[in-house]
């Protein structure tokens, strides 16, 4: 039987053939697995994530909901308390109409006024105020029960001071006090959207 003996340069050929084949088989793996597989697993993790959001959102959905309701109910209370402010608050000071309607209770409640005189309005947040003092002379009930009217009457108004002094004869007792009506309410937050849909 003949024998075929490869010479040495042959041999040596042969392996680099077979390390280069190696080489390239490795480099094309590494290259798919770069680009191939793990795009594919970045997608599966992306996925995974959103479907947990997803499942956590859907345990959340009734607490949400709940929460959202809440929320809408007080809107809807503070619209209908707005709503009946507004209907308190005039547009304007209008001193004399409050003077009148002042004056009418302390004529039924015997409570003479001696003395009435608004002051400068006040700019505040999201109204506009005015002290007026007021001076007059009563009995202490007649005091009492007109200051217990002045609270229950429709216009938003406030008693800010209160000074009643010793009676000189007994029966009547002077009292000075000031008093603040507000007018001119306005919604600044809707206001400022105005201006800047106009702006």
């Amino acid at each position: 039987m003949a024998s075929c003996v490869l010479d040495p340069e042959t041999v040596r050929f042969g392996r680099l053939l077979h390390y280069g084949g190696v080489a390239i088989t490795l480099l094309c793996g590494a290259a798919a697995y770069a680009y191939l597989f793990t795009p594919i697993e970045r997608d599966i993790f992306d996925v995974s994530v959103r479907i947990d959001e997803l499942t956590e959102s859907s345990r959340n959905a009734s607490a949400i909901q709940g929460e959202h309701e809440k929320l809408s109910g007080r809107l809807k209370d503070i619209a209908a308390r707005y709503a009946s402010l507004q209907g308190r608050v005039p547009g304007s000071a209008e001193a004399g109409s409050f003077l009148k309607y002042v004056s009418d209770i302390a004529r039924q409640e015997n409570l003479s006024i001696s003395d009435f005189q608004p002051a400068r309005s006040v700019e505040g947040d999201g109204f506009t105020a005015m002290e007026v003092m007021l001076s007059g002379r009563g009995s202490f009930a007649s005091i009492c029960t007109f200051f217990d009217r002045l609270s229950k009457v429709t216009r938003l108004s406030k008693v800010k001071d209160l000074t009643v002094t010793t009676a000189e004869d007994g029966n009547e007792y002077p009292m000075k006090t000031t008093l603040v009506i507000y007018f001119g309410l306005t919604d600044k937050r809707a206001a400022a959207a105005k201006e800047a849909s106009h702006g």
